[in-house]
């Protein structure tokens, strides 16, 4: 074969072979286009929208917001803030299955309550002596801490594991709480009309809680001054603002801060719902993140999600049937379902040695024990551990959980829980039943998937991570207005 020939042969070869690979690589891009298209239809047919951007930052609002966030001074012994249990380095929680609020000590790489202590026993790991200890003035707190990332969209109506901050149809917010003394029972507590959302209406709430953030009557915080707010008696709401309140005005830092945020208002005019819309103001302008490659699927990028990702968005929205709880744009249809996650320790209620839930916290019926409300699903991948008792320590171990809740439940392994609270679980048959017995009818039918089909589920959920929501360290301030040490989650932070 002369040059001539070889060289024509050879460009025929090439064409041949650019042809199969541009005809391959091209029915790839069909796929995938023909995939995203699928999952757009799917998207449209169950309302799943963009996100509410943040609206435009009021300096002065989110200056005192984000004081206020960070310090100590919110807690009755000055020794926690928002920021313990939502903190920016943690993905806007904490990294623990059960909070610590006021009234901790390090333990090596974290904080536990005073009063409790971690025994190694027979040269394990060390565990807690006994989850409710008699000698301890503050336990762990009842819930996992839950996220803040996009709060501020209007599509929220509640807040809390179990609802009990909601808008109320006349637009206005209340709480619902539980009265443990004189006449038990459920009662609501009315917010001020200024309360400017469902989030503001979230931040009253923590420093009203004897063991989050409000102490108790008798302790002395880590300045030596006496917690006057703990001496309230705990169903006293507007005394207890009205306190912390006082405590803040008497910094000059924060006289300055809420003069400027509200130069209408007078000193003495002010409530702790200005607080809390200025906390809520800061959260909605930080923690509002829409980078996400879904969100910017959403936003129109087709090739923002890979195949993996929207083979997971399409079983998400049809065979597993996540969208049955994991509805909207925010992921969470706002409402409560039993699921079958084991109990851990108590809940908030001192006359019930496991958490019921929404049972306590609303009109919902005995029919609701053990319900909770569906978490939101943004950042998901950054928030371990889940379930609002922080039962799984991974995600795949949460999603799996779904397949099959009862033999989940049957079957539990305590080793993925910190060792401190593996001796709280309640793996009693008695109590298994009774969780049974009013599973959530939304979970029928199981849905039955590969492992494959996990893996993209899996990969759906990890396009919901926004990249800024990796690195937040930023909005950590060097130091607040009061002077006080910064309290994070973590002994370091």
């Amino acid at each position: 074969m002369n040059e001539r020939a070889r060289m024509k042969l050879l460009r025929r070869f090439s064409l041949a072979l650019s042809v199969v690979v541009g005809g391959s690589l091209q029915a790839v891009a069909d796929e995938t286009a023909a995939t995203a298209g699928v999952v757009r239809d799917l998207l449209a047919a169950n309302a799943v929208t963009p996100l509410d951007p943040a609206p435009p930052r009021d300096e002065a609002k989110w200056e005192l917001g984000r004081a206020l966030y960070f310090d100590p001074v919110l807690g009755g012994n000055r020794d926690v803030s928002c920021a313990t249990c939502h903190h920016p380095v943690t993905a806007t929680a904490d990294g623990r299955s059960r909070a610590v609020g006021t009234r901790a000590y390090v333990d090596g790489d974290r904080r536990i309550p005073v009063g409790f202590r971690l025994v190694a026993v027979g040269g394990g790991e060390r565990v807690l002596t006994g989850f409710k200890s008699g000698g301890a003035p503050h336990g762990f707190t009842p819930r996992n801490s839950p996220d803040v990332f996009n709060r501020g969209d209007s599509a929220w109506t509640t807040m809390f594991w179990d609802s009990r901050a909601h808008r109320k149809d006349d637009g206005g917010f209340a709480v619902n709480a539980m009265r443990i003394a004189k006449s038990p029972g459920l009662y609501q507590v009315e917010l001020p009309p200024i309360v400017e959302s469902v989030l503001a209406a979230q931040a009253m709430m923590p420093v009203l809680s004897n063991d989050e953030m409000r102490g108790a009557k008798g302790e002395t915080g880590t300045t030596g001054a006496a917690n006057e707010v703990g001496q309230i008696p705990g169903q006293n709401e507007e005394e207890i603002w009205a306190a912390l309140m006082n405590r803040l005005l008497e910094i000059p830092g924060y006289r300055e801060l809420f003069s400027r945020a509200y130069p209408e208002i007078k000193a003495e005019s002010l409530h702790f719902a200005h607080a809390a819309n200025a906390i809520a103001a800061f959260e909605v302008d930080a923690f509002t993140l829409l980078d996400s490659p879904f969100d910017r699927f959403l936003g129109g990028e087709d090739t923002a999600l890979d195949s993996n990702q929207l083979e997971g968005a399409r079983l998400f929205y049809t065979k597993a049937r996540c969208h049955a709880c994991h509805s909207g744009k925010l992921f969470t249809d706002q409402l409560a379902h039993n699921i079958g996650i084991i109990p851990i320790g108590p809940g908030p209620d001192p006359v019930e040695v496991t958490d019921f839930g929404i049972a306590h916290r609303s009109n919902a019926g005995l029919d609701q024990k053990y319900a909770f409300r569906t978490p939101p699903l943004r950042n998901v991948e950054l928030t371990a551990p889940y379930m609002h008792n922080g039962a799984y320590a991974s995600l795949e171990a949460a999603v799996r959980h779904h397949l099959n809740p009862e033999r989940s439940l049957d079957q539990y392994d305590p080793t993925q829980l910190e060792p401190e609270f593996r001796g709280a679980i309640h793996d009693d048959p008695i109590v298994i039943r009774g969780v049974k017995r009013t599973l959530s009818k939304t979970l029928r039918p199981l849905p039955r998937l590969n492992d494959a089909e996990v893996e993209a589920l899996l990969a759906f959920l990890t396009s919901l991570t926004a990249p800024s929501a990796r690195d937040l360290g930023h909005l950590v301030p060097d130091s607040v207005p009061s002077g006080l040490k910064l309290v994070g989650p973590l002994p370091d932070r």
